[in-house]
């Protein structure tokens, strides 16, 4: 009975507790399936609390793809690992993702009577709706807190690849672009 390790349970409401598969653990380097970054390598940085979703950075630097949310379905864990151990991701929360509140326009009984001030401000915002459109409420620019994040999470990804005997190799390996070609099977590849 020496040789049996015992696993300890772990609540399925504890922020702990994860369903993740394996080969998915930090430092992972994976391959996104879907998505505006899909095809490309980033390496898997942390999975969220409460069996949340996986965060992912390119290291934006290498091939552009930004600190971000990841479904794990989402993703190919390939057996290539970066020592991430030395990274401090400990800023890196759900909060981090959160969006900026929209303000929503108050209604009134002016406006619903349909006074000519009503007519003349949907007017305007037909013109100014279809330049808006897509945009989110920051203007769709990065906030400095972010962007600062994003470089202390890729300065330590970056200083783990310098560090690691292959790093150059694995940096190259980042760069690609995964595709499949005709003839190609993936379910007999390698990851």
């Amino acid at each position: 009975m020496a040789g049996k390790k015992i696993v300890q349970k772990v609540k399925r409401s504890a922020p702990e507790f994860s369903t993740l598969r394996k080969s998915i653990t930090p430092g992972t380097i994976a391959i996104m399936l879907a998505g505006r970054f899909r095809g490309k390598r980033c390496v898997v940085v942390k999975q969220l609390p409460h069996n949340g979703p996986l965060v992912v950075s390119g290291p934006f630097k290498l091939n552009g793809v930004p600190l971000r949310r990841v479904d794990s379905r989402y993703i190919i864990a390939t057996s290539t690992k970066v020592d991430i151990s030395s990274v401090d991701v400990s800023k890196v929360t759900p909060e981090t993702f959160k969006r900026a509140a929209t303000e929503k326009r108050v209604k009134g009984e002016g406006e619903f009577m349909g006074d000519k001030s009503k007519k003349a401000a949907e007017k305007e915002a037909r013109k100014t709706s279809a330049a808006a459109k897509g945009k989110s409420p920051n203007g769709g620019r990065v906030s400095d807190e972010r962007r600062n994040l994003q470089k202390a999470v890729d300065a330590g990804i970056m200083a783990a690849l310098k560090k690691d005997i292959v790093g150059k190799e694995k940096a190259g390996y980042l760069k690609s672009i995964f595709t499949v070609k005709p003839g190609d099977a993936p379910h007999r590849m390698q990851w």
